[in-house]
């Protein structure tokens, strides 16, 4: 298994914070990386850490650890976009990929700008049904619809896409050894649920497909649609659960709330698992050598262990 790693935005941190979380492992796991990036924007980083470094060739040497590189030129003008393609050119169903932050301009597919990395992979797979899944040590969630403006998600929301991504999330936690749910607690869309009709009847969705994955997966406990605002007043910790959100901010801004930068941004839905850092770029710190490594730190050592659940 490689984990390979894509530079994200040139001017945040993600550089930073990754260089520092690897340089905290242990000679043998840093072998399972591959770094992806312009050298440039790669040697800028490494300069302004005050670290001595040398380049050899397509290797990176800090002190005794080593990093494979994978140079990275490109035709986009987007090098977050170069830097992933890439490493989707080499990646195999068995690694891992970990994405650093970037903007949302800074991804294109075939000439499409597209709204995230998410939306990105969607497009490059041509498979829809990619869902953003978050890990943490206490709270699992997914969202139904991500990036998608407010006015638009009731009609983004189907029986059919609920059931779809439920699939795709229990499929996916199995598949690469995250997760072994036994409940699965949905968040209404309206306020209240929709109140039995009062605020509005699209939840009548939820309540339709909940009969199917009951059927289909009859050791987990599905429940909803649940009132979004008290819905993780639903959590036990003895068990195996995950809720689930009809929308972005109804579910992150809890998440994050709770979890800080300790979270795991997981795509599934794909041949191979996709990870992130749960943050974005921190313009403001690029170059400071201040950026925070926590959340970086805990996504390789997270995936470090999936691998070698992969390896037996």
């Amino acid at each position: 298994m490689k984990i390979y790693v894509t530079q994200g935005h040139e001017l945040g941190v993600g550089l930073e914070v990754f260089l520092k979380s690897f340089l905290q492992l242990s000679i043998s796991d840093q072998k399972q990386f591959i770094l992806s990036a312009y050298p440039q924007s790669l040697r800028e980083t490494l300069n302004s850490l005050n670290i001595r470094y040398q380049i050899k060739g397509n290797e990176l040497i800090i002190g005794n650890s080593h990093l494979e590189l994978l140079p990275v030129t490109g035709k986009s003008p987007y090098q977050t976009t170069n830097t992933l393609i890439s490493c989707l050119e080499k990646i195999g169903e068995k690694d891992i990929l970990l994405t650093l932050p970037t903007s949302k301009d800074q991804l294109e597919n075939k000439g499409k700008n597209l709204s995230g990395y998410t939306e990105f992979l969607r497009s490059y797979y041509q498979t829809p049904d990619v869902v953003m899944f978050f890990y943490s040590p206490h709270v699992k969630i997914f969202l139904i619809t991500d990036h998608v403006p407010l006015k638009d998600v009731s009609s983004q929301i189907t029986s059919s896409i609920i059931e779809s991504k439920v699939e795709q999330v229990i499929h996916g936690c199995l598949k690469h050894h995250l997760y072994d749910p036994t409940e699965i607690l949905f968040s209404g869309i309206n306020p209240h649920a929709g109140e039995n009709g009062i605020l509005g009847n699209e939840d009548a969705v939820i309540k339709q497909c909940l009969s199917h994955l009951k059927a289909k997966f009859p050791q987990i406990n599905f429940q909803g649609p649940l009132s979004g605002d008290i819905l993780s007043l639903s959590l036990e910790e003895k068990k195996n659960q995950i809720l689930v959100y009809m929308h972005h901010d109804q579910g992150l801004s809890f998440f994050k709330s709770q979890m800080g930068l300790l979270g795991i941004n997981i795509s599934l839905g794909l041949p191979f698992l996709r990870v992130s850092v749960d943050h974005g770029t921190a313009f403001s710190l690029y170059g400071k050598n201040q950026a925070n490594t926590s959340g970086c730190l805990y996504v390789i050592k997270e995936i470090l262990k999936l691998g070698r659940c992969h390896g037996k």
